[in-house]
């Protein structure tokens, strides 16, 4: 089994890109690891290639928000790998090699990871979603566990396809101001031909903890799993006692931050 890490930057500097380029690096991840760039310096390209990245330069023509989901679909037209895992990069480490957990738990086509809260409890998303699909959101999406579109992991092929979906409805909104990239893909889950593909993974499973939600609002929200443990040893576990593979939006906290960009910079 073949896996790719795939991120996308621009107009990041090595130093904002240094913790998730080090971390994967550390966690013995021993596949593929493609880097979609838009505007980086040449440092930021000379980094990448010395730490083994396949780079992908590619022109910005719209928000890059929504262009990338666009230019990965075309780039997988042709690239060959069996797996892909999808992540942000400023605000994303690795903890662990994910193919561990991966070659364990993956049994359907798209892996969906959650925020631990019902998208009418998050006031973000209650714009962000409520305002782009409305019809959805009456018709049942508001009740729905949010999943967040900047930790997926899937096969290549439905990967590319989820990903220009998400791109064409991100396109169609009721509110173009809104960029709706994580609203579209909480709606296509939920679709008939996408759902019974989709594994929806709880936080306590491990892979990922989205620290957004469990960790920087966990006493403002309601939200629908325990909170994950932050340990002297800098790194985050869930509550029983397994190490995170993914910390997402550890960047929400300045101690966090701070603690994190000490340990790869």
């Amino acid at each position: 089994m073949k896996y790719t890490i795939v991120g996308c930057i621009t107009k990041y500097g090595v130093d904002d890109i240094k913790p998730y380029v080090e971390s994967i690096e550390q966690s013995g991840f021993k596949g593929d690891k493609l880097m979609l760039v838009y505007e980086a310096s040449q440092e930021v390209i000379q980094y990448l290639d010395k730490k083994g990245w396949l780079i992908v330069q590619s022109e910005s023509q719209e928000h890059i928000i929504l262009q990338r989901f666009r230019d990965v679909y075309a780039l997988l037209q042709e690239y060959e790998t069996d797996v892909i895992i999808w992540t942000d990069v400023k605000d994303v480490i690795f903890q662990k090699d994910p193919t561990e957990w991966l070659n364990k738990w993956m049994r359907r086509d798209i892996l969906a990871f959650s925020e631990c809260i019902k998208l009418k409890d998050d006031p973000w998303a209650c714009i962000n979603s409520g305002t782009t699909f409305p019809m959805e959101w009456e018709f049942g999406m508001k009740e729905q566990i949010s999943y967040c579109a900047g930790t997926i992991v899937g096969k290549k092929e439905a990967i590319r396809d989820l990903f220009i979906d998400i791109y064409r409805w991100s396109k169609t909104t009721a509110n173009p101001e809104q960029l709706s990239d994580q609203a579209a893909f909480n709606v296509l889950l939920r679709l008939d031909h996408y759902k019974n593909s989709v594994d929806f993974i709880e936080q306590e499973r491990g892979f990922v903890t989205q620290l957004g939600t469990v960790w920087v609002k966990k006493n403002e929200l309601p939200i629908t799993e325990p909170t994950p443990t932050y340990l002297d040893n800098g790194r985050f576990y869930n509550q029983k006692g397994e190490e995170f593979t993914i910390v997402h939006q550890y960047d929400r906290d300045p101690y966090i931050k701070n603690k994190v960009y000490e340990r790869y910079n």
